[in-house]
């Protein structure tokens, strides 16, 4: 109801002002970007998309439940890029972080310099055969120029990309001022599990390192249209949700399903998850979010979605309200931007398939906005579910602090990007997924999420699904932003 009186009142104020907003909107330009793409680099495509192809043929799926034993697998990967990346493993001092992570440190030339860090994950979800063009884990690179496999999006290219840059940087004879580490965690996919990123973070502490920054997987670049915004448009992460897990639970009479007495335990589960989904929690505007809109409506424009697009991001302080109820109904992801979600993702009941279970069980995995605690979520939920439905929490992670997107790290981040890139537009926003990045804090605030690569709608489906695929052409992108970035942020 507060929702409805808001939008309300937003849509009052706008019949009474809309000429001043137009006018506002209309006035608002885009920064002028004094950054030229820089030259291309020389780059053996060919050579890296063999290394991708031969990176996926090892299946690191992250070891917990059925793949607890993957241990070959992590050994065998830690042989592959010793032999892969020669010039890296002459120079650099490497740790093997409670026995599978990697952490590989750099000296820089100025000692004067704080670190800069750099994350990966080696590990990959499961893959079953199923529906797959190719084996998940051959590796085929095909005609076209797409290298499929497990691991092929998520997120070997990005670890690939960042190797090749530096082995080439280093057979050149070449050299970074700035410290380097690289950090390639072993567990970031099961969310449940904290042996990898967490310990590598503490090695760091026990050292006393004190980080300029941090890069990891988070942001990425998109079609901008979707937004309004007729450029291709990267984001940068500059914080991320929170997470949990919550499971749901309702006991019933169970018994033979030739005698059953309803409601039975299902169809009050059943009930619950659709109320669920029915009652979300309040949107909101984040400090973060309330940037990203900013920086979008500069940009926005060059269509009739576009100009809408621009005409409210630009008066997003005069009809907020307004604005965000756009925003959650414009996309899956935009909502995301502007609420905590609440997604049903295991379902447990009979084990047979004539019998009413007694109990039945839901996991509900959330993603808080910065806003939000875990506090806010539980009394949210059993407030619309009531006493009939059980809520246990199984794991909760806090959101990140936002980082300082006027900082010289964000900056030299943003020209790298710009450089990199032609026809691109940079925004921060907040991550609405998971990364490791979120250990790091303890090294530094500056913490920033982004992928160097270019998929459409179709390839971002593919991750953890199937058909997982890296092109060519996102390969030799990928490797001449780290070349870009590494020269930006450690020289």
């Amino acid at each position: 109801m507060k929702t409805f009186f808001g939008v309300l009142w937003d849509f009052l104020v706008l019949l009474i002002t809309w000429p001043i907003l137009l006018i506002r909107a209309l006035c608002n330009k885009p920064d002028k970007k004094d950054f030229a793409v820089v030259e291309e680099p020389e780059i053996d495509v060919d050579t890296i998309a063999q290394h991708l192809s031969e990176a996926v043929q090892i299946p690191t799926v992250s070891m917990v439940e059925e793949f607890v034993d993957n241990k070959q697998a992590f050994y065998d990967l830690h042989a592959w890029l010793e032999k892969t990346y020669p010039e890296i493993h002459k120079v650099a001092e490497k740790n093997v972080i409670n026995g599978f992570s990697l952490c590989y440190y750099i000296k820089g030339t100025d000692p004067s310099l704080k670190p800069g860090i750099f994350l990966s994950h080696q590990d990959v979800v499961p893959a079953p055969a199923d529906g797959w063009d190719y084996p998940p884990f051959s590796g085929k690179i095909t005609e076209d120029g797409f290298i499929y496999g497990r691991g092929s999006q998520d997120m070997k290219s990005h670890m690939i990309c960042l190797l090749e840059a530096i082995e080439k940087k280093l057979k050149e004879g070449g050299s970074y001022k700035r410290d380097i580490y690289l950090c390639f965690g072993h567990d970031e996919e099961p969310g449940t599990s904290f042996e990898g990123a967490k310990y590598i973070c503490q090695f760091l502490q026990n050292r006393g390192i004190k980080a300029e920054f941090v890069i990891d997987e988070g942001g990425a670049v998109v079609d901008g249209r979707m937004l309004g915004v007729p450029h291709s448009l990267a984001l940068i992460g500059a914080t991320e949700k929170g997470n949990g897990d919550l499971e749901l639970k309702v006991e019933r009479f169970g018994g033979h399903a030739s005698n059953p007495k309803p409601p039975t335990a299902d169809a009050v589960l059943g009930k619950a998850i659709y109320k669920l989904e029915k009652s979300p929690m309040p949107s909101k505007w984040t400090n973060l979010t309330k940037v990203t809109a900013k920086e979008l409506a500069k940009n926005c424009g060059g269509s009739a979605l576009g100009g809408v697009f621009k005409f409210a991001l630009t008066n997003r302080d005069v009809l907020p309200h307004l604005v965000k109820f756009v925003f959650t109904l414009a996309s899956p992801m935009t909502n995301a931007l502007v609420r905590t979600t609440f997604a049903t993702t295991m379902l447990w009941g009979a084990k047979a398939r004539n019998v009413i279970p007694g109990e039945a069980r839901a996991n509900i995995n959330y993603r808080m906005l910065t806003t939000d605690c875990y506090e806010d979520v539980e009394k949210h939920i059993k407030k619309k579910l009531g006493p009939e439905v059980q809520v246990t929490s199984i794991a909760n992670s806090p959101s990140s602090p936002e980082a300082d997107v006027t900082a010289q790290a964000y900056k030299n981040l943003e020209k790298s990007i710009y450089e990199s890139f032609d026809d691109i537009v940079v925004a921060p926003y907040m991550f609405i997924a998971a990364s490791d990045a979120r250990f790091y804090y303890p090294l530094t605030n500056d913490i920033f999420r982004f992928d160097p690569f270019l998929y459409d709608l179709e390839d971002q489906r593919r991750i953890h699904g199937i058909n997982e695929r890296c092109s060519k052409d996102n390969l030799r992108r990928g490797t001449k932003f780290f070349i870009v970035c590494l020269e930006n942020m450690c020289n």
